[in-house]
């Protein structure tokens, strides 16, 4: 048992060192220096046949071809020493009469490698440095400079080095989409989120606090009342508690949990209404039309803007009623909710009425679901909260 344990250990271990240098990109470049190496070795194996003047490979032009190739493991972190040990083993080849071997690819890969938008100079620089080494080698071996030579092998690096940048730039921008997208979506969940918790705390904060308030004012004079009100605090605190954990059980992204309860939406309207009834807003509600089921996203919008409007209706209406109202049409479903309370003189200025954070949410989540809400005073008395929420056709 003990010999298999340590055994399993070592296997663990190994996968993750493995696992590690997967992730690294060490693999991945490890792969591709062998792959080079290979085929080099390959061409240089027969490509002597095509030069007349030079002869196989000894060990030495073979070793450097190996360094050539190798230096291309250093390309990730250290780019400009990777074209620098390339170019230098290149060079030294081509000195010691090695005209037949193929090492100059392993020098283009490794420019191809070292070009990046991040350093546009580097880059240039690069090209530059390789052009003034062959230069400089056919200065030394052969006291001058081919043309001919000199304009091929400038377009040759120049080849790579464009071709190596443009696919660093496209690989650039495409990182740079996914990490927009990914910070899209956390703003968007964030949001969401927040969305979440302003409806579900302020709706059951402001029945507390008004249930509480009556409990304090009539204990001594009528505790039945105070009790009554006592317990719908507790049904409410309850409530809330469950809505909170479903929306803790997201952020910490409890995939394989599924909710006991089911999710908030217009099936729980009457719980809307006796809540806010029981907050001390007596509350009507009313169906047009055939009710039917909606798109997930779309039932809970709608269960969170009639909330929302009926929070706003008991911390702001003062002695009010409330009216609810769904109408289920062909293509889409309306609500509205009113009441005729205060309207806007609590959320109102010497500018006039003014826009608050809840109805911002409940606008937003109309708008998330391709839908548009309207808000604002009545004539005379009262608030109004009509949402249009398009279906989809849901349940045709």
């Amino acid at each position: 048992m003990t010999q298999f344990g340590k055994s399993r250990g070592s296997v663990s271990s190994m996968g993750k060192r493995l696992g590690e240098a997967i992730r690294g990109g060490w693999l991945s470049t490890g792969i591709q220096v062998v792959v080079l190496a290979a085929v080099l070795l390959a061409i240089a194996s027969f490509s002597f046949r095509f030069h007349p003047h030079s002869g196989p490979l000894n060990l030495l032009g073979y070793s450097l071809i190996l360094v050539a190739a190798g230096s291309i493991a250093l390309s990730p972190r250290w780019p400009v020493a990777a074209v620098g040990v390339a170019l230098g083993a290149t060079l030294i080849s081509h000195g010691l009469g090695f005209e037949s071997s193929p090492i100059d690819l392993a020098l283009m890969v490794a420019l191809f490698k070292a070009a990046t938008p991040q350093h546009p100079w580097r880059t240039v620089a690069l090209g530059v440095g390789t052009v003034l080494g062959y230069v400089a080698w056919q200065l030394i071996g052969f006291g001058q400079v081919s043309l001919n030579a000199l304009v091929l092998g400038t377009l040759t690096v120049s080849a790579f080095l464009g071709v190596g940048y443009a696919v660093a730039s496209q690989r650039l921008f495409a990182r740079q989409r996914r990490e927009d997208e990914i910070r899209r979506r956390v703003t968007e969940e964030r949001l969401r989120i927040a969305r979440e918790l302003h409806d579900v705390v302020s709706h059951s904060i402001s029945t507390i606090n008004v249930q509480a308030g009556v409990a304090a004012h009539v204990i001594d004079e009528r505790p039945e009342t105070a009790k009554s009100a006592l317990l719908t605090i507790k049904e409410t605190s309850r409530d809330t508690l469950r809505e909170l954990r479903g929306i803790l059980n997201v952020l910490r992204q409890f995939d394989d949990v599924e909710s006991r309860q089911p999710a908030p939406g217009l099936a729980q309207l009457d719980l809307l209404v006796d809540t806010a009834a029981r907050a001390g807003v007596p509350t009507t509600a009313s169906i047009e039309g055939t009710a039917r089921p909606l798109p997930a996203a779309v039932d809970l919008a709608a269960y969170r803007i009639i909330q929302e409007s009926l929070t706003n209706v008991i911390r702001h209406a003062g002695r009010a009623s409330a009216r609810v109202t769904v109408a289920y049409q062909p293509d889409r479903v309306v609500i509205e909710v009113s009441d005729n309370g205060r309207g806007a003189a609590m959320q109102s200025d010497s500018n006039g009425w003014q826009e608050g954070h809840g109805v911002a949410g409940m606008r937003e989540r109309a708008v998330a679901v391709d839908g548009e809400l309207d808000a604002g005073p009545q004539p005379g008395r009262g608030f109004r909260v009509r949402a249009s929420l398009p279906t989809n056709g849901s349940g045709t």
